[in-house]
């Protein structure tokens, strides 16, 4: 830094005799008082300079910061659509029956029992497509001696678990789904199955009992749970005279 000033200071002073050989040399001071006004004025302009880079620096952080500000609020908002749709899904049925519910039995009287089931699904009015697969829907049954979680296997293996201690067993086809119209596995609107329960395959333990029928005036449930949208249950009674066949409503 003195070096500068020196040189400086040299440079000024032979400038000034260059162009004024009559007024004589400069004095040190005079020199001296020169370059510190010329330094005072270069760093009154290094100070705007960094001034401005400031500003500017500040500019583009506060753009990148709105910007992502602007990113994380639309993100939010989507996310918040996202998470209202599906609860609209979640919290709305997806099938309703479509039509009674029958009950079918081999014997009439009181000591009769409903063997079998039949009712039809359709998908709710506005509802989307519902998968039918083995693997995406479940299908519940209940009665006063036991509850089966999941009865649906059609063209799979027997079904054996164990809920508290109680064995149940579903036997292999005892709930079938066919198409009146349409076909696939998609039930979509307009299109309209039958589900046909057979009781005499589902059992508490002894495979051979006949646990899963249902009795003369006894309740009993159905449980349909698709892979989206609530439960669609269905509660009926036995008729207390039980015939071939049986409006349940």
């Amino acid at each position: 830094m003195l070096g500068q000033v020196l040189h400086a200071l040299h440079y000024i002073l032979q400038r000034n005799a260059d162009r004024h050989p009559h007024d004589g040399q400069l004095t040190l001071g005079t020199g001296l008082r020169i370059i510190l006004r010329r330094f005072a004025r270069n760093r009154k302009g290094i100070s705007g300079i960094e001034t401005a880079i400031v500003l500017i620096a500040f500019v583009i952080v506060a753009s990148a910061f709105a910007y992502a500000a602007l990113n994380m609020g639309f993100l939010a908002t989507q996310k918040s659509e996202q998470v209202v749709l599906g609860g609209l899904q979640a919290a709305t049925s997806a099938l309703v029956v479509d039509g009674p519910v029958y009950g079918y039995s081999t014997q009439t009287g009181p000591s009769a029992n409903i063997t079998s089931l039949i009712f039809w699904l359709k998908t709710a009015a506005g509802a989307d497509s519902v998968d039918l697969n083995v693997n995406r829907t479940t299908i519940g049954f209940q009665n006063p001696r036991g509850y089966w979680t999941n009865i649906y296997n059609t063209g799979g293996s027997t079904l054996t678990y164990t809920l508290s201690g109680t064995s149940y067993i579903v036997s292999s086809s005892a709930t079938t789904i066919s198409w009146e119209t349409g076909q696939g596995m998609m039930l979509s609107a307009d299109q309209r199955v039958r589900v046909t329960i057979d009781l005499t395959l589902i059992h508490i333990g002894d495979p051979t009992n006949t646990s899963g029928q249902v009795q003369s005036s006894e309740q009993f449930k159905i449980l349909i749970k698709p892979a989206t949208g609530t439960v669609q249950e269905i509660d009926r009674t036995a008729p207390g005279g039980i015939a071939l066949i049986n409006d349940l409503g």
